[in-house]
C-alpha cells in the first residue's frame, strides 16, 4: 500500500477540479508537500516550488493560504503542484475551470510543453476549445468510448458542422 502510494506521489501529478489544497499550509508549502514526502530536502523543495509557481504566475502568492486566494489562483497552485518535480503522468480534470482565457492558455501551453518533454496528459474537459490543443481526443457519454481522434487528425476538425460526438 505505501509502495503504491509512493508511486503515485512520485509519477503522477493530479490536478483536481476542485483543487484539493490543504487550507492549513500555504501555496508553496502545498507545493512543496510531495517532494518533501519524498525525502527532498526542503530548501531543494522550496526553489522547485517556487520555480513551478513562477512559471503559473503566481509566485507573488507563495506565502499565503488557500483560503485568501481566488478560484483562479488556487487552481494555478494545484497545477503547480501537479508539475512540480518529475512526474512521469498527468491527471487534469478542468485544469482551466476557474482561469480567465489568458491564465488558461497559459496553463495550456505549460501542460502542452510538459507532454511533449515526456510527460503522458490526460486532461478531462466539456470544452471544446480546451480539447483541442490535445493531441488526441476521447469522446465519452455515459462513461463509455463513442468517439475519437487519431493522433493524426486535426483538432480543428472537432469543430466541423455536423459532427456531433
Amino acid at each position: 500500500r505505501n509502495d503504491r502510494a509512493r508511486l503515485r506521489r512520485r509519477s503522477i501529478g493530479y490536478v483536481f477540479q476542485d483543487f484539493n489544497l490543504l487550507a492549513g499550509l500555504t501555496a508553496v508549502e502545498n507545493v512543496t508537500l510531495p517532494l518533501e514526502l519524498d525525502g527532498i530536502p526542503a530548501r531543494v523543495a522550496r526553489v522547485a516550488g517556487m520555480e513551478a509557481l513562477e512559471r503559473l504566475g503566481v509566485a507573488d502568492k507563495a506565502a499565503r493560504f488557500p483560503d485568501d486566494l481566488s478560484g483562479g489562483e488556487r487552481q494555478r497552485v494545484a497545477i503547480a503542484r501537479a508539475v512540480v518535480g518529475e512526474r512521469h503522468v498527468l491527471l487534469a480534470d478542468e485544469p482551466t475551470g476557474a482561469l480567465d482565457s489568458v491564465n488558461g492558455e497559459s496553463v495550456m501551453r505549460l501542460l502542452r510543453a510538459a507532454c511533449h518533454g515526456g510527460v503522458a496528459g490526460v486532461i478531462v474537459t466539456h470544452d471544446a476549445q480546451l480539447a483541442s490543443w490535445a493531441d488526441r481526443i476521447v469522446f465519452l457519454r455515459d462513461g463509455r468510448v463513442v468517439d475519437q481522434t487519431s493522433p493524426l487528425q486535426s483538432p480543428e476538425s472537432l469543430l466541423a458542422p455536423g459532427r456531433a460526438p
